[in-house]
């Protein structure tokens, strides 16, 4: 079993690093931990649901693996 942190999320959950992460248009702000993301696969079409911080999780690694390719 994963240890857990002072915040209560365990050693291998990313959403420890999105804790002050926001999305929203203009003025309509909502946390990132509490947001996902819906939309369908273009190669398969099937309907997918991610976390947005699942979704930043993979732009940093992304980032930091591929420096030139993504922007």
């Amino acid at each position: 079993m994963a240890e857990k942190d002072v915040l209560g999320y365990s050693s291998h959950d990313w959403r420890k690093h999105t804790d002050d992460a926001v999305v929203g248009t203009g003025s309509n702000l909502f946390p990132v931990n509490d947001c996902r993301v819906w939309f369908k696969h273009p190669r398969n079409g099937e309907d997918v649901e991610v976390d947005v911080s699942r979704l930043i999780r993979v732009f940093v690694n992304n980032q930091e693996s591929h420096k030139r390719s993504v922007k």
